[in-house]
C-alpha cells in the first residue's frame, strides 16, 4: 500500500500543477514571492531567483547550503529532503516532495520553477539539447521617457532618449548557456562599427557545468560567489528583509554566467570549477577588463580617484571617464566537502594600470589606494541537526581583517531562528565581495543580528529581526563613529483560500552629520516605516492588491510620508493586464515613500515617491502565438506640489512625466 502511495500521491500533484502550468509566468511567480514587504531592498532576491530559474537544483544533487541561499524553505525542511535521499534514495520526480510530512502543496508551487532531476549527459547531447525543448528565449525591450529632461534640451547628452535592450538566451539547464545581451542607455548615442549601428555594452557567455571532473567552465562575461561574500558576492545577498531567518546565509556557487543588464560589477575572461575527487573541488579564474574611472585632476598623477558601475556615457565627463582604468583579476579556491561539513580556501588579487587615490575626504582616510590588491580568506560550515553553523575569516594584505560567524536552523516545526556576528575592520578593502552589511561598502562597521520565524498555525506566521551595529571610523553621512539599529515585525495571515494579508512595522534609528555652523556633527535620526497589505482572489484569473504605507522620520523635527496604492491583475493564456493607481504624500524627501511595481520581465523597478501627487501604470501582455508574448507598458505621475521634476541634466521643467515601455519576449 506504502509504495502505491509513493506513486499515486506525485502523479496527482503533477497533474494538478501541470494543469496550472499552461498559463505559467516566471515574473508573476517570483513577484508574488519577493512582492511581500521593503521590495526596494528586494532587487538581490529578484536576481537570485531569476539566476536559479536559468539554472535549476537539482535536488538529488544539492546541499544544505544551497537549498538554504534558496529561501524559500525552512531547515526542518532541507534536513527531512536531505535525509529521504540518503536513507530511502534519488527523486525520480520533483512532486514526490509531497510525500515529506514538512512540504505542502503550496511549498512545492513556490519551488517547482527553480528546482530540477538532472540527468547525466554526453557532451553531444548537451549541445544537442540547447535545441530541443522551451527552454531558449530571445528578448527585445524599448522605453522612453516622452517629456525631455535638460541633458536633452540643453544638447549635454550626446544621444537620444530611448533606451534599447536584447537578449538572447541559449539553455540546457544544468549543463550548458550561451548567452548574449546588449543595452543602449537613454542620452546615449549608437557607435558606428562598420557602418553597423551597435550600443556600447555588449556582454556575452558561454557556460558549461557538470561534465565529468568539470563542474563549471565560463568563458566571456562571469560572476563568483565563494564563503559568505566576503570577498567574492555574485549579487545575491539578500539583507534584511522579511525573509528574516535565511537571508543572513551565502553559499559558495562558485564560478556563474553572468546576463544581466546592469553594466558593472562582473567579471570578463574565463573562470572553471574542477572536481579532483569526490570531496574536493578547485576553481581558477582570470579577468581582464577595461573600467569607468574618475580621472585625478592631476595629469602629473595619472590616477583615479573611483570606479564607475553605472555604464553611463552620455555626457562629456562620463565619456572621459569611460575605460580609463585596466584591471586584471585572477585568483582560486580549493572547497573540501565531507556530508555535513564543509571547508575552503580563496585567494583573489587585483592589479591595475592606474593606482586609485580617493578623494580627500575625512572619511576616506582608509579607504584602498593603490594598483595592488591582495586578499584571501577561510570559509566553513557545519550542519548540526536542524542547525547550520558558519563562517568566513577574510584579510587585506598589509591592511586589516573582517569575518563573520552565524547560525541558522530550526528549533522545531514551528520556531525558526537565526544569528549573525559581523566585524569588519576600517581598512579592510573588498571591491568585489557583498557580505550582509548595513551599509553598501565593505568595512568599518560591525554588528549582530537575531532573525526569528514562527508559525504557531497553518494561516499564522510571524517574522522579526533586530540588528545593531556600529561604525568604527566616520562615514560619508557622518561626522563622527556612530552607531545604530533596526528591528522589523511581520504578521502574516491568510484569512481564507482567497485571501491573505500582512502588517509590518519597521524602525531604524542612527546618526547623521548636521552643519552647525562652524563644524558639522552627528544628529540622531529615526525611520519608523509601517505597511498593511491585503491580496484577494489568488486561485483566480483576476487579483486584487490593496496597500497603506506610512513613514515616519524624526530628527529635530518630524516629518511625514504616506502611500496608498490598488492593483489589479486579470491573466489568462493569451492576454493579461494589470494596472496600479497609487497616490502619495510626504513631508519631504527625508519621509520618502518606496513602492516596487510590475515591469517587463527580467526587470526589476522599485519608484521612489516625494512630494504630493498621484501616479499609475497599465500592462498589457499578450501572446499571439505560442512562444511570442508582447508586453506594453504605460506608466504616468503627476505632482500637486511642484513644476518640475529631477535635478541637474536630468530635470524636466513640468508637473508631470510619463514612460513608454515596450517588449517582445519569444520563447523556442
Amino acid at each position: 500500500m506504502k509504495q502505491l502511495l509513493f506513486i499515486f500521491i506525485p502523479l496527482l500533484i503533477s497533474n494538478q500543477l501541470l494543469a496550472q502550468k499552461s498559463g505559467f509566468e516566471i515574473e508573476t511567480h517570483i513577484y508574488n514571492i519577493i512582492q511581500q514587504g521593503d521590495e526596494a531592498e528586494n532587487k538581490n532576491y529578484y536576481d537570485l531567483l531569476l539566476y536559479y530559474y536559468d539554472n535549476p537544483i537539482d535536488i538529488n544533487n544539492t546541499s544544505y547550503q544551497e537549498l538554504t541561499q534558496l529561501g524559500l524553505l525552512i531547515p526542518e525542511q532541507i534536513t527531512t529532503l536531505l535525509a529521504h535521499i540518503k536513507n530511502t534514495g534519488k527523486f525520480m520526480g520533483i512532486y514526490e516532495l509531497q510525500i515529506l510530512p514538512s512540504f505542502s502543496l503550496q511549498d512545492i508551487k513556490n519551488l517547482a520553477p527553480f528546482i530540477t532531476i538532472r540527468e547525466e549527459a554526453t557532451l553531444s547531447k548537451t549541445i544537442l539539447g540547447l535545441f530541443n525543448g522551451n527552454n531558449n528565449y530571445a528578448t527585445l525591450g524599448y522605453s522612453r521617457v516622452n517629456q525631455l529632461s535638460r541633458g536633452y534640451t540643453g544638447n549635454i547628452y550626446s544621444g537620444s532618449p530611448d533606451r534599447m535592450q536584447m537578449r538572447l538566451r541559449l539553455r540546457n539547464p544544468g549543463n550548458l548557456s550561451v548567452g548574449l545581451s546588449m543595452q543602449k542607455d537613454p542620452g546615449e548615442t549608437w557607435l558606428n562599427k562598420n557602418t553597423v549601428p551597435t550600443p556600447d555594452y555588449i556582454s556575452g557567455h558561454i557556460y558549461l557545468e557538470n561534465k565529468g571532473r568539470i563542474k563549471q567552465f565560463v568563458l566571456g562575461d562571469y560572476k563568483l560567489q565563494f564563503g559568505q561574500g566576503l570577498l567574492l558576492g555574485a549579487g545575491f545577498m539578500v539583507g534584511k528583509n522579511i525573509a528574516t531567518v535565511a537571508s543572513v546565509k551565502q553559499s559558495s556557487l562558485g564560478v556563474l554566467p553572468y546576463s544581466s543588464i546592469s553594466e558593472g560589477n562582473y567579471f570578463r575572461g574565463s573562470g572553471i570549477t574542477l572536481k579532483l575527487t569526490g570531496a574536493l573541488k578547485i576553481s581558477m579564474f582570470y579577468s581582464n577588463q577595461q573600467l569607468d574611472a574618475t580621472v585625478v585632476n592631476d595629469s602629473t598623477l595619472n590616477a583615479v580617484s573611483s570606479i564607475r558601475s553605472s555604464g553611463l556615457h552620455r555626457t562629456t565627463s562620463e565619456l572621459k571617464a569611460q575605460n580609463q582604468l585596466h584591471e586584471q583579476v585572477w585568483g582560486s579556491s580549493l572547497i573540501y566537502t565531507v556530508s555535513k561539513f564543509s571547508t575552503g580556501l580563496l585567494l583573489v588579487n587585483s592589479q591595475f594600470d592606474k593606482p586609485i587615490i580617493p578623494n580627500s575626504r575625512d572619511y576616506n582616510k582608509y579607504s584602498f589606494t593603490g594598483r595592488h590588491l591582495l586578499n584571501y580568506s577561510w570559509f566553513g560550515q557545519y550542519a548540526l541537526s536542524n542547525f547550520l553553523f558558519f563562517s568566513e575569516v577574510a584579510k587585506t594584505q598589509n591592511a586589516g581583517a573582517a569575518f563573520n560567524l552565524g547560525v541558522i536552523g530550526s528549533i522545531s516545526r514551528y520556531v525558526s531562528l537565526s544569528i549573525l556576528y559581523r566585524s569588519f575592520a576600517k581598512d579592510f578593502h573588498s571591491l568585489y565581495g557583498l557580505p550582509f552589511t548595513e551599509r553598501g561598502s565593505i568595512g568599518n562597521e560591525s554588528g549582530i543580528y537575531w532573525g526569528l520565524k514562527i508559525n504557531p498555525h497553518s494561516k499564522l506566521s510571524v517574522s522579526a529581526y533586530f540588528d545593531m551595529y556600529r561604525f568604527p571610523w566616520l562615514t560619508s553621512n557622518t561626522a563622527a563613529p556612530s552607531n545604530g539599529s533596526d528591528y522589523l515585525l511581520r504578521v502574516n495571515y491568510h484569512i481564507n483560500e482567497k485571501a491573505k494579508m500582512f502588517i509590518q512595522l519597521r524602525n531604524e534609528t542612527a546618526w547623521i552629520k548636521e552643519n552647525t555652523g562652524n563644524v558639522y556633527i552627528n544628529e540622531p535620526v529615526r525611520l519608523l516605516k509601517s505597511i498593511a497589505n491585503i491580496d484577494y482572489n489568488l486561485e483566480s484569473a483576476i487579483t486584487l492588491r490593496s496597500r497603506i504605507q506610512y513613514n515616519q522620520y524624526s530628527q529635530q523635527n518630524s516629518e511625514n510620508g504616506w502611500l496608498f496604492y490598488q492593483d489589479v491583475n486579470y491573466n489568462t493564456m493569451k492576454f493579461g493586464l494589470t494596472a496600479r493607481m497609487l497616490v502619495f504624500a510626504t513631508d519631504s524627501y527625508a519621509s520618502r515613500q518606496y513602492a516596487y511595481e510590475k515591469d517587463m520581465l527580467f526587470a526589476f523597478n522599485t519608484r521612489v515617491f516625494n512630494g504630493k501627487g498621484l501616479s499609475y501604470y497599465i500592462i498589457v501582455k499578450y501572446k499571439p502565438v505560442r512562444g511570442l508574448t508582447l508586453r506594453l507598458k504605460w506608466w504616468y505621475i503627476k505632482y500637486a506640489n511642484r513644476d518640475e521634476i529631477g535635478s541637474g541634466n536630468e530635470l524636466i521643467p513640468d508637473d508631470h512625466k510619463s514612460q513608454l515601455t515596450g517588449q517582445l519576449h519569444y520563447t523556442f
